[in-house]
Formats: structure tokens, C-alpha cells, sequence
């Protein structure tokens, strides 16, 4: 991008330097590994942003979520762990036989 007479416009090819070459060749590559590690579902909600950093940030703010998620996935967390207690009738080998049986 550059600025004519206060506006914000592209770059013609012609105006590129080394370094946006550069650039634009390190955002082609980021952009390749993220859309060949998604499955085509995934692809179809990324494919009009144009650069990696902005579909990474799409990607992450979808799985991880914002702060404000992470919080409250992390208390849910720990009140079902301040829950979590055996039952009169479950002794500690039952409960270890259980738990390998789901690995």
C-alpha cells in the first residue's frame, strides 16, 4: 500500500521492492500452510481474507476463543473438579479399571 495525495491505495507491481517481494512471498507461504491444513469446511469460512495473520486470527478467536471464553471454560473447569467425588458404592480399583478402559 501507498499514500497519493492522502488516500490509501495499492501498489502497482512496478512499485514493489525487495522487500514487499519479500513479504508477499513469506504471506503466499503462510497462507498455503493454513489452507492445506484445513479440512474444506474450514477452507470455505477463510478463503476471502488475503492475508495469513488475518486468517490466523480468525482460526484462533474460532478454536481458542477471546479471553473472556478462556475464562470462563477454565472455571467451568475447576467447579466440575470441586464436584468431582467417589461414590459410597465405588472403591478405587473400579474407578482405576474405568478410567483405563477409556484409554
Amino acid at each position: 500500500m501507498t499514500t497519493i495525495d492522502g488516500k490509501i491505495v495499492k501498489k502497482t507491481e512496478e512499485q514493489y521492492t525487495q522487500q514487499n517481494f519479500s513479504r508477499l512471498s513469506k504471506n503466499c507461504k503462510a497462507m498455503h500452510i493454513l489452507y492445506c491444513s484445513l479440512d474444506a469446511n474450514e477452507y470455505n469460512h477463510i478463503c476471502a481474507w488475503e492475508l495469513a495473520k488475518e486468517i490466523w486470527d480468525k482460526l484462533f478467536v474460532t478454536y481458542e476463543g477471546t479471553s473472556q471464553v478462556r475464562e470462563t471454560k477454565i472455571n467451568m473447569l475447576v467447579h466440575h473438579y470441586k464436584l468431582f467425588n467417589m461414590q459410597p458404592e465405588e472403591d478405587l480399583q473400579a474407578l482405576v479399571q474405568n478410567l483405563c478402559s477409556y484409554l
